[in-house]
């Protein structure tokens, strides 16, 4: 009786699961996932730091995603040894052979390479995408179902898979017995394309975009890519990183150039950041010097009730998390501050605040946790915790994706093996504003036709520089008033 039921569990460990075709967004927010069933639960089985607990997956045309839950909180594409076992034909006699299945991809999640039957893969070569960018305790990733990963062999020749995970450091493998096994659903979730432009032209534009290594003057190609990029976005105010050996003066001129009609008003304090606005600059501060923090605050003019407060950031990159920890912890106490009487600055109540730039949060999440919520962790230095927005709430963020896919990665370099990854990012006070139309313009994911549509070419985005520029449209809250016209 016993065997029988052993053997029965097996078998049903080995039951094709049902096919679900569902419109995932890698973005890091699983609420798209709440209505699908898991395929395993194998929480609790494991002390070691890694303790695998539910595993889903779905697909669309395109892509099969997986989503997975770790018990820890870990970062995606470092100091870890997860790896993920995909069969990706069904047969136990190719591939690498593991846990009862030929694995035809094993993916090493924390050294950021795979095997396919022998051959070393990165990211690009299956199409891998995952999130967030940041650590967590669960993850979504998808695999790219059209992917060549030796240059003529399928990734996906049939419409089955089946995969195990397996944490190197702890031991522990989800399922704990036999393989998840999925089939692919039929049918396709089309992306609903997005319009670049402004809902109403009365809307406030904000954009931000690292222009790799001052390649705003790069002239050739690149500038008349950043010609077309800004054409399509036209920006009332655009914060621009790694403007190194550029003054302000240099680079409102290159802007007037590339949008004529306008005379651009730029300010620069810190090392590469400059922030370019169609209206007057009022007042502006370096936030904490040595980092690249600055502010200004922008006159939106006298049919307005209020001006404007805009935030340049580019922070830290790579493994300098205490870096970017200061810089969190140091626009936080800067906002705190404004909102008091006194202090460097003192804003009138209701003051709309708009952050946005490069803020590289690949590393632990306490970082983007503090920006969010004003979980300040170096009270000492910068003082006590303080709620970004007037009202005591967390910095709003848009939930922005591409014009064609949903993802939201605004930095992708299919020449190196770090994952595409969410960089770059917009926040604001929600209390004080109001969100419209906003997106990540990654032209190479973009439909041919969107790409016509809006003048734009599909490697628009690496002729330019290394990140997709980002953008979101806002009303102030309460009367709204035009913007000065374009």
């Amino acid at each position: 009786m016993i065997r029988a039921l052993l053997a029965l569990g097996v078998l049903l460990c080995a039951l094709p699961a049902a096919a679900v075709l569902a419109p995932i967004s890698l973005d890091g927010d699983f609420t798209d996932w709440s209505a699908l069933a898991p395929l395993a639960d194998d929480a609790g089985d494991d002390t070691g730091p890694v303790d695998w607990g539910r595993i889903w997956a779905a697909n669309d045309e395109n892509f099969l995603y997986l989503r997975f839950e770790t018990g820890a909180e870990v970062q995606p594409d470092e100091q870890q040894n997860m790896r993920l076992y995909l069969d990706t034909d069904m047969n136990a006699g190719t591939g690498t052979s593991y846990g009862g299945i030929g694995a035809d991809l094993v993916w090493e999640f924390g050294w950021r390479q795979g095997d396919f039957r022998g051959t070393y893969v990165e990211h690009a070569d299956v199409g891998l995408l995952m999130a967030p960018t940041v650590s967590s305790t669960e993850f979504e990733v998808a695999l790219s179902r059209s992917a060549l990963p030796n240059g003529s062999t399928p990734l996906f020749p049939g419409n089955q898979v089946r995969f195990l995970l397996r944490d190197m450091d702890s031991g522990d493998v989800a399922p704990s017995t036999g393989a998840a096994v999925y089939t692919f659903a039929a049918g396709s979730e089309p992306v609903p394309s997005l319009t670049l432009a402004r809902w109403d032209p009365s809307h406030l534009r904000i954009a931000t975009w690292n222009i790799q290594n001052d390649g705003l003057f790069d002239g050739g190609s690149a500038e008349a890519a950043q010609n077309r990029i800004l054409d399509a976005i036209d920006p009332d105010v655009l914060m621009i990183n790694e403007a190194w050996n550029h003054s302000a003066s240099q680079v409102a001129t290159q802007i007037g150039v590339l949008l004529p009609g306008t005379a651009w008003n730029a300010v620069k304090l810190d090392g590469g950041n400059v922030i370019v606005s169609r209206f007057p600059i009022q007042q502006s501060w370096e936030i904490d010097p040595g980092y690249r923090l600055t502010a200004a605050l922008l006159d939106l003019g006298a049919e307005q009730e209020k001006d404007l407060l805009v935030i340049s950031c580019h922070w830290r990159c790579c493994t300098a998390d205490a870096d970017r920890q200061n810089e969190a912890d140091a626009v936080i106490g800067f906002l705190r501050d404004a909102r008091a009487a006194g202090g460097v600055i003192t804003l009138p109540e209701g003051t709309p605040v708009v952050l946005a730039g490069d803020l590289n949060l690949v590393g632990w999440r306490q970082q983007l946790l503090t920006l969010l919520t004003g979980d300040i962790q170096d009270e000492a230095t910068y003082g006590p915790d303080a709620a970004p927005d007037w009202d005591g709430s967390d910095f709003s963020v848009p939930p922005s994706r591409h014009p064609d896919l949903r993802a939201d990665y605004t930095w992708r370099n299919d020449f190196s093996d770090f994952y595409p990854g969410l960089l770059d990012w917009i926040c604001y006070t929600g209390s004080a504003l109001e969100l419209h139309n906003h997106m990540v313009l990654e032209t190479r994911t973009m439909t041919s036709a969107n790409l016509a549509l809006h003048g734009l070419q599909r490697y628009d985005v690496t002729d330019a520089g290394d990140h997709a520029p980002r953008y979101a449209d806002f009303t102030l809250a309460g009367p709204v008033s035009d913007v000065p016209p374009l």
